[in-house]
């Protein structure tokens, strides 16, 4: 019995793994600095969202069921970031609202490499 219930374990554990974290992940391999993030529930309608830091900016990651409703939160996103520099991209199932509001990044090139590297991860 327990050699049956070892790798059932495995499996759901792997299976269990966010498209956050992936995301994050691969920030951490483009040398960003993350913090956890952290789940703040439907922060754009339809959608799970985690927010946390990166490099010193705001960032909300938000998953939906399927690409179309991705789409439309798009649009809402934008009331996330305010009256701060920012942007909210969809790529996928996935939208991600990145904002600066303590002007860490005035050339914007951070944000911009946050979002390729969101976009690549996410397609």
């Amino acid at each position: 019995m327990r050699r049956m219930t070892l790798p059932l374990w495995a499996l759901l554990v792997t299976g269990c793994s966010s498209g956050t974290d992936d995301v994050l992940d691969a920030w951490k391999a483009a040398g960003e600095t993350p913090s956890a993030f952290t789940d703040v529930g439907e922060k754009l309608p339809g959608g799970k969202c985690q927010a946390g830091k990166v490099s010193g900016l705001d960032a909300t990651l938000c998953t939906f069921d399927n690409a179309e409703k991705a789409k439309q939160a798009e649009e809402p996103g934008w009331t996330l970031v305010g009256n701060s520099v920012g942007s909210s991209v969809v790529s996928g199932k996935r939208v991600l609202v990145i904002a600066d509001p303590r002007k860490e990044d005035p050339t914007g090139r951070r944000i911009n490499a946050l979002v390729k590297t969101f976009q690549k991860e996410s397609r």
